[in-house]
């Protein structure tokens, strides 16, 4: 089952401070994304709250995401992120149960998803 992690972290400064933090953290990142099981990894910087950085994850299943805990690239990240006062932290691992495109085969918004119609 596809798992993703996606939430925020919020630091005590403002968007340069926030990607000063994504580039000092990009081999971490990049490490993240070579693991077994990564399907993606990413930092943002948010474009309209100052100070946030939004995380997004997706690995092919628990197990994947477990060694990521394990994986010496989360501790460097974690060590990383922990020069920086951190006064929010909002990040959720949500399970997937299915995946379908956003759009159909005629590139418009689907009208249907998971056989919910609207």
């Amino acid at each position: 089952m596809r798992i993703i992690v996606a939430g925020t972290l919020r630091f005590a400064g403002d968007d340069t401070l926030c990607s000063e933090i994504i580039r000092g953290g990009a081999a971490h990142i990049a490490s993240s994304r070579e693991e077994q099981g990564c399907t993606a990894y990413n930092w943002a910087v948010d474009p309209l709250d100052p100070g946030v950085i939004h995380v997004y994850e997706e690995w092919d299943s628990e197990r994947a995401l477990l060694s990521h805990f394990a994986h010496s690239s989360y501790a460097a990240m974690r060590d990383h992120l922990g020069q920086y006062e951190l006064t929010g932290f909002a990040v959720q691992v949500y399970s997937v149960a299915g995946i379908e495109p956003v759009y159909d085969e005629q590139g418009q918004a689907r009208r249907e998803i998971f056989g919910v119609t609207l």
